[in-house]
């Protein structure tokens, strides 16, 4: 943060106003959020000792390679997400993206991709929460975005779905930019950037596109939280 901008708005908890060092949020906070615990490699569900978990032994061939999650969806955490969400919070982005370069282990990639959000939403909220929150990566990281996945329908609300309707939800959800695919070919390992995931049914659309396209192409994924 710049001198000047350091002193006229000097960073401070965004839940106390207290002053803060340089995160928006009193560290005491973010000691006391349940860091998300053993999990899948492949699609972070709950393993013990960090196991491949048996539904993705039996899956083959894996959409993605690699899944990592900072938090349990729990708590202040999600309060704060409801506000960077839908209240307009943008601020938020810097602190959860540091968060995740702190809480994750970040293996070197081609590309972030951001899960994009149909059209009809993005106007409707006026941005892109996932979209945010790579940007700050791609600034910290000096990791480029790719732009070509896109969100084709208009699905409906995830919130309460079960597993298998999500995934019906999101057939064909997404797809590739025309003028985009040569692009995409030029990767070899990307990220897609989220802020939540539930049952992983959206991070496997996404890759499942971008596998269609790019068959070799390898995917990790790296979220801010993970509901239980």
């Amino acid at each position: 943060m710049h001198w000047l901008e350091k002193w006229l708005f000097p960073p401070c908890c965004v839940v106390t106003s207290a002053p803060t060092d340089r995160l928006d949020l009193d560290p005491r906070f973010i000691q006391q959020w349940q860091r998300y615990g053993d999990a899948c490699p492949c699609c972070a569900a709950l393993s013990p000792q960090g196991k491949i978990c048996a539904q993705c032994q039996n899956t083959t061939p894996r959409l993605i390679n690699y899944t990592q999650v900072a938090f349990a969806f729990r708590g202040e955490l999600r309060k704060l997400v409801h506000q960077f969400k839908y209240m307009e919070q943008l601020h938020l982005s810097r602190l959860f993206a540091t968060l995740m370069q702190q809480q994750l282990r970040l293996e070197p990639v081609d590309a972030l991709v951001p899960i994009p959000l149909h059209p009809r939403r993005l106007t409707q909220r006026g941005y892109n929460q996932a979209y945010e929150i790579a940007r700050v990566l791609s600034k910290n990281l000096q990791i480029p975005i790719y732009s070509g996945l896109v969100r084709q329908q208009a699905t409906s609300s995830q919130t309460l779905l079960n597993r298998s309707q999500r995934q019906q939800n999101l057939v064909n959800a997404f797809a590739i930019k025309p003028n985009q695919q040569a692009e995409l070919l030029k990767l070899q390992r990307i990220a897609l950037i989220d802020d939540v995931i539930t049952t992983g049914a959206t991070l496997q659309a996404a890759a499942q596109q971008l596998k269609k396209h790019h068959p070799r192409l390898e995917i990790h994924a790296w979220a801010l939280a993970k509901t239980r």
